[in-house]
């Protein structure tokens, strides 16, 4: 295998676990969940808690920091981006971002007015407290920050992360701030060929050191930035990636589980420092998750599955529909009383959700790929 066909099935390799990463960390949530008006807390459930925490550790945060630095090396690869290749990288970029990210930000709104229908009322009673707001500027500010969209308390968890701001269906937040590092792609190619690696390490320093403050979308705009310049100097720089990361095989295989298990720590014992811990464990998780996945390459561990690859989006960007439904009819069909048997809840839901969704990104795959390729952007 030539080291560019290891580099590109390694990125096409990640596609799927980060998938699955952010479908695990969007239902192993330390805040626990709310059903029929009720919050089941974790803080009685000590080995749950605990497993939750360590997944926080290992997993969270991880995966659109990559995702994001795989799109600015695809962007740029093997490109010099004139007028009319950007134009096409647009033209592109409607179908497999924007129509999918209206799409789904549209289902998500319906589903919830859907759960406004009386029969509804015993499993969701605080939805009655919201009102609706179907203005011009409420529907448009619905697919850029929910907060002051259709649902004027919308069912989300802006309450839980500060003043970021989500649309309504929060997992598109990635996608909403890809298109907006995509239109910049001018300036930013512009930037990148008269300032090379200084312009990826001012931005990586203001992603790391304004984090201490809540800036909102710029605290996510400058992880979208940061990550997406990592990969487009990558690119437009004609970096050998499997040389540049392999130098950092051993260190970054110590440095991210080590990282990971001081944040579980900080967590009980120092919780100021945990916010810093996180961002180094992140930094070095992109080294750590493409070196692992060159070695199982090389070592023919495992090889890519093009079915797995393509179906990492339509997982990503629909599993959010499904878990946290399922999670909740679990939990009311068995009413677990110990953490173990949620723990059990837990990671049923985790492998229903993936399988289902493979099962029907499969049928819509053979049976209907023009549909599948307009609301997953791609066959």
């Amino acid at each position: 295998m030539s080291r560019n066909d290891l580099r590109s099935q390694s990125l096409d390799l990640l596609r799927f676990p980060l998938a699955v990463v952010v479908l695990v960390i969007h239902i192993f949530n330390t805040e626990g969940f709310t059903i029929q008006g009720n919050t089941i807390s974790l803080e009685n459930m000590p080995i749950l808690l605990e497993v939750n925490r360590f997944i926080d550790g290992f997993l969270r945060g991880q995966s659109v920091p990559i995702y994001f630095f795989i799109s600015g090396f695809v962007f740029f690869l093997g490109i010099e981006l004139t007028r009319e290749k950007y134009f096409q990288k647009l033209k592109n970029r409607l179908k497999t971002l924007l129509i999918p990210y209206i799409i789904w930000n549209i289902v998500d709104v319906l589903i919830l007015l859907t759960l406004f229908l009386p029969c509804f009322s015993s499993l969701v009673p605080n939805l009655y407290k919201v009102r609706l707001d179907f203005s011009l500027p409420a529907i448009l500010q619905t697919f850029w920050n929910a907060a002051e969209g259709i649902f004027v308390r919308p069912l989300t968890i802006v309450e839980a992360v500060g003043s970021s701001i989500y649309p309504q269906y929060i997992p598109l937040w990635f996608v909403r701030d890809l298109m907006i590092v995509v239109l910049c792609t001018p300036l930013l190619y512009w930037l990148l060929r008269r300032t090379r690696h200084y312009l990826v390490g001012i931005l990586g320093i203001l992603w790391f050191t304004l984090a201490y403050w809540d800036l909102g979308h710029i605290n996510q705009l400058l992880t979208a930035f940061f990550f997406f310049m990592w990969g487009a100097y990558m690119s437009v720089n004609k970096k050998d990636m499997m040389h540049e990361f392999y130098r950092f095989f051993k260190s970054s295989m110590i440095l991210y589980p080590l990282l990971a298990l001081l944040f579980v720590a900080s967590v009980h014992y120092w919780p100021a420092a945990s916010d810093t811990i996180k961002r180094l464990n992140v930094f070095v998780g992109l080294f750590f998750a493409y070196n692992a996945a060159s070695w199982l390459l090389r070592h023919g561990v495992c090889k890519v599955s093009p079915f797995l690859a393509a179906s990492s989006f339509f997982v990503y960007v629909t599993h959010e529909l499904i878990c946290s439904i399922l999670l909740k009819l679990l939990f009311l069909i068995f009413r677990p009383a110990t953490d173990l048997g949620l723990l059990f809840l837990y990671l049923f839901t985790v492998v229903f959700t993936v399988v289902f969704l493979l099962l029907v990104f499969y049928l819509l795959r053979r049976y209907s790929p023009s549909f599948l390729k307009v609301i997953a952007g791609r066959k």
